[in-house]
């Protein structure tokens, strides 16, 4: 996905200002709960009939003690500016950003089943001796692997899967055949 500029500077300007009160990941959280709200009542944060403050205040309400000050001044800016349909590219720009931010690393982990708690936490030293970051890991799940895995960070792809080793081999038979 491709985030707009709009949407970049909204996200480092609350990432600055949650890395300086400590609640970056706060602040994520807080973003994928506005983005999934803004997309359930997406009419009522479009209307132009509605005000801004009330649309804050809806917010506010739906949201209870968890958002802060900072947060609230935040959404209200996003629709003060009418840039609320740029929320659900925020809210996914932010995840990206803050962990660079953070100083860990976003490692995609594509297995035939779910891995365990060990099978991650084994995935995630290896990462962390590897790149001396901390590994945020999003799994997804691909049966043709058969089984193991494949990892990609940081531009390099480990494939220990059922079907890489497979197509190795395959690769290799037939650049016997030709040679």
């Amino acid at each position: 996905m491709r985030y707009s500029t709009i949407s970049s500077k909204y996200v480092n300007a609350l990432l600055m200002v949650g890395k300086k009160v400590n609640k970056i990941e706060d602040y994520g959280e807080l973003l994928k709960a506005l983005c999934d709200v803004y997309v359930q009542f997406k009419d009522f944060f479009d209307n132009p009939a509605v005000k801004v403050w009330k649309k804050v205040e809806t917010i506010k309400e739906s949201f209870g003690t968890s958002i802060d000050k900072v947060f609230v001044n935040f959404v209200s800016l996003v629709f003060e500016n009418k840039r609320q349909k740029f929320i659900p590219q925020i809210a996914a720009y932010y995840r990206y950003a803050s962990i660079d931010v953070e100083n860990k690393i976003l490692v995609n982990v594509t297995t035939a089943e779910k891995l365990s708690s060990e099978e991650l936490r084994a995935i995630s030293e290896f990462v962390k001796k590897c790149v001396n970051r901390v590994p945020v890991i999003e799994e997804k799940i691909d049966e043709s692997l058969i089984a193991g895995a494949v990892i990609e960070f940081s531009g390099k792809m480990i494939d220990v899967s059922v079907s890489g080793r497979l197509n190795k081999i395959a690769r290799e038979v037939f650049s016997l055949r030709k040679g």
